[in-house]
Order: structure tokens, then sequence, then C-alpha cells
């Protein structure tokens, strides 16, 4: 009987689990991204590729000095509240592999 006890704790302890992953298809899970935000005035805007070029102010907290730079855009429509030489304000979220893409972005009055 001892023998047979110790053989299913050993097989128990040598089951392979398959690991359960939060984010696949029956699990999605939210990713919050950090949000930046900063000043600047509009470039440029691409409307077809869903791009804005903006002259910004320095972010310190990702080290970036104040330099002219586009960005991606979350929605197109916001596109649509600002013009080229606006001096806006907006937010935005540092995408692995696409770069930045702003979430929000209003002119400054």
């Amino acid at each position: 009987m001892k023998k047979l006890l110790i053989c299913m704790f050993v097989a128990i302890l040598n089951i392979d689990v398959a690991p359960i992953y939060a984010n696949d298809a029956h699990h999605q899970v939210e990713r919050s991204q950090k949000s930046y935000s900063a000043k600047g005035e509009v470039v440029s805007i691409d409307n077809a590729a869903g791009k804005i070029k903006l002259q910004h102010e320095a972010v310190s907290e990702l080290k970036w000095p104040g330099m002219t730079m586009f960005f991606n855009v979350a929605d197109k429509a916001l596109l649509d509240t600002v013009k080229t030489g606006d001096q806006v304000e907006f937010e935005f979220v540092k995408v692995d592999g696409s770069g930045p893409s702003i979430t929000k972005i209003k002119p400054i009055k």
C-alpha cells in the first residue's frame, strides 16, 4: 500500500500541466499602457496614412529632447480636430514596433 501511495504521489508530481495564458482568445486581458503628454505645433497631416507630424517640446519622462517627428494616431478622426500650424496639447502611448501613437489631441486656445 505504501508503494502504491508513493507511486501515485510521484505520478502526480510529474503531470505536465499546460500553462494558461491570460491573453489567449478566451481570456482577453486589457493592457494598460503608460500615457505621455506634451505640447507642440502641427507641421503636417497625412490623413491617408493616419499620421501627423509635430514639432513638440521635450518629453522628460522618456528623455526625449524637443524635436519634430511623425506620430501615428489611434483614431484617424483625431486628425479632423486640428490643422497645420495649430498649437496643440496631445497624449500618446509608445507602441512596440510601430512607434508612438496619439490617443488625444486638441488645439490650445
